[in-house]
Order: structure tokens, then sequence, then C-alpha cells
């Protein structure tokens, strides 16, 4: 007699086994007996760490050894899963999900696609998924082939208030070239993601881990990349003024932990950590005092520098965690989006952001991976962030 599975069930696993076949083999084999039974969706994300894996291979032995019609992943620089956080080593982990009563709809973005997207509109058209589906989005991107902040305008403008969780591959912080699998495809470029919608909820935090020093001021002059005034001054007046009145260790700090931040929502009065997009200082032009800024900017926006210790992005988490509900016994799983430039590197010791999850809100099936810049929602609109962690609970 064929079982009949009506619930919903999440399973992760993760293998640091040094041959790519094995390990795919073992976090399939787990997770398949966790759920006992088929999966409807699983997310797989693999270091690229393993020569001579392709990626169409692993498609072949996940479902090999797990049925699982979508599969959502990407090659990366470290992997997580359960409580774990693997970096800069051969390592896989899988988050496979049953999910009965959820419209799973797989899609693919080329940059080609997206360019030709006059309207929010037309993306609606094109993915035949509508608002009032109410849909959730998990997206994988290409850092190097995605316009990813021209894709996110327009899903902001086609799905208000719809979150989208996810990250950008960091395969290409190996050198390698970043792939992404949805469905049984792989896809070189552009975006890729799964949109659920029904019987599904997510809960989402995007924590920064920065903290604004100084004073907010408005760009008066920018050109893009490039920040040429700051509150009618020259930036790099502005920016040694503020980190000549920071204590010491915080001037220490600046040496190699000093970004900028853009507000995200000019609506308010006061801003405050969290309130920022961060980005990278790239560079200084020393005879035009110009900062060049990882951000496409505008004149009126604001902008704050920002600092990032291991102690302030502890607090950032351990404060948004606290704001999730607890576990009540009912099926739940977690995708963990972590930036390169966190984990072993900030802590000083692996499985932080991870292991805090779990002790917090835990146990819960969990997987995720290191990425080269995250997806989530802060105030109700998604962004691309840097050094964040962005964690969906989906239940």
């Amino acid at each position: 007699m064929t079982k009949v599975l009506t619930k919903k069930a999440f399973a992760s696993a993760i293998s640091t086994e040094t041959d790519g076949v094995k390990a795919l083999e073992a976090v399939a084999l787990k997770a398949k007996a966790e759920l006992d039974g088929p999966a409807d969706m699983a997310l797989l994300f693999v270091t690229e760490l393993y020569p001579g894996l392709k990626a169409a291979d692993a498609v072949g032995i996940i479902r090999k050894y797990l049925p699982c019609p979508v599969i959502l992943g990407c090659n990366t620089s470290g992997v997580i899963a359960g409580g774990e956080e693997i970096e800069g080593e051969p390592a896989v982990s899988l988050m496979a999900m049953r999910l009965p009563g959820v419209k799973i709809t797989p899609f693919a973005i080329s940059p080609a696609e997206l360019e030709s997207f006059e309207s929010p509109a037309k993306l609606i058209e094109t993915l035949d998924i509508f608002p009032t589906e109410k849909p959730k989005f998990l997206v994988l991107a290409d850092p190097m082939s995605c316009d990813v902040d021209g894709w996110l305008k327009l899903f902001n403008g086609a799905y208000p208030h719809a979150p989208v969780i996810g990250g950008l591959a960091s395969g290409p912080a190996l050198r390698k070239p970043a792939w992404m699998i949805c469905g049984g495809e792989v896809y070189l470029s552009g975006s890729v993601g799964v949109a659920l919608s029904g019987e599904v909820d997510f809960e989402v935090i995007v924590a920064q881990g920065c903290r604004p020093v100084g004073k907010p001021y408005t760009i008066t002059k920018a050109d893009g990349h490039v920040l040429l005034e700051l509150g009618g001054r020259q930036p790099i007046e502005l920016l040694r003024e503020t980190l000549s009145m920071l204590p010491a260790e915080d001037q220490a700090l600046a040496r190699h932990s000093l970004f900028a931040g853009v507000v995200m929502n000019e609506v308010r009065a006061k801003f405050q950590r969290g309130d920022f997009l961060i980005r990278n200082i790239m560079g200084v032009d020393s005879n035009s005092g110009a900062l060049m800024i990882g951000a496409n900017l505008r004149v009126g926006q604001t902008l704050q520098f920002q600092l990032r210790d291991a102690e302030t992005s502890d607090e950032d988490i351990r404060s948004l965690l606290s704001t999730l509900k607890d576990g009540d016994g009912s099926p739940r799983g977690a995708l963990l989006v972590s930036c390169c430039g966190r984990g072993r590197g900030l802590y000083g010791a692996p499985d932080h952001d991870a292991g805090l999850v779990q002790s917090l809100k835990g146990p819960l099936p969990l997987a995720g991976f290191f990425a080269s810049g995250e997806l989530g929602p802060v105030g109700g609109k998604n962004f691309v962030h840097g050094y964040t962690t962005s964690l969906a609970v989906i239940r």
C-alpha cells in the first residue's frame, strides 16, 4: 500500500567527504531517510573545491538517491547546514522539503531577458506568477552577469512586500565561474529562483552587523559609484574628520573594517544601526577628495560611515533572532545565507551564525551558503546586502 504523505517535512544534511560524488550521495541519502520519502524541492550548495565535478552530474546524483522534481542551488566558497559552517574546504549542504499545499514555480532570467523587461508588469507576465498569489521567493544569481539592483527594482515593483531571500553565488570568490541549478537545468549566468505560494509562510531577518559612526550627511554631488561631494564638502575631508573623533580602538578598526552606509528609508527623522545598506569604500581620489563607493549613488541620499566588528555583529543577529517565533512543534526549516566576509574571518571561530540560530531558535533543519552578496527584505523592500546574514524560517 502506498504511503500518503500529507504533512510538511524538512531535512538538512552536510558532508565533508573529499570525493564529490560520495558527498552528494551522503547528503541525499541522509535527507531521504529523515523525510521518510520523496521531496518536492531541495536546496543544494556545493563548494567549488571538487575538481572535475560538474553541476549537471550533481543534479543526477541527488535525484538518484532523493526523488525531487525541483532543485535550486549554486557553487560557493563555503556551505552551511545544521549548526555547522564549512569555509574554504570541500563540502556539500542540502535542504530537502516536502511541501503539500504549496505551489512551487521555478524560473530563470538571463541577462538579456532582464534588460528587455520594460516594466514590472512584463516580469509578472513572463513568470506567470501573480501578486495575488502572495508568492515568497528564493533566488540565486551570478554576481558577474546579473544586474542585481535592476532585478530587485523590477521584483519590488511587481510583487510589493513579497520577500526575496537568497544570494549571489560565491564560486567566483575561488576564481571559478559561477553556476546555478534550477529545476534540473544548469545556468552559467543571470539569476534563477523558485516562487512558493499557497500554504507556506516565511519569517525573515537580515542581520548586518555594522554600526554607524560620526554623523549622517546628504550626498550633494555624485556620478555613479563616485561620491564627489558630501554635505557640500569633499568626502575625504569628512571621512578624516569623522575618524579623528573616534576612540583609538575604533580608529584601529577602521583600517580594515570601514564601510559606507546608504540609508534605505529616507522618511525617518533619525537613523540607527540596521537602517543602512552597507557598501564597500573601494578607493580614494586624492586630487578631488572623492570616494569610490560600491553603490550607484544619487544626490539627496543620506550616507554615514560604518564600522564592522564581531561584537556588533553578534549583538545584531541575537537581537533579530529574538523577534522570531519559537518552535511550536510544527514542521519548519531554514535557509541561512551569510556573507563571505563573516564566518571565521569575522568571529575568529567557526559556526557562529548557524550555531546561534540553533541555540536560540532550534533545533531545526537548516542549510545555506556563504555568498558574494545577500538578498533580503528590510522594511518591506528587498535589497542586495553586504556583510550580512539573511535568514528565512520556512513554515
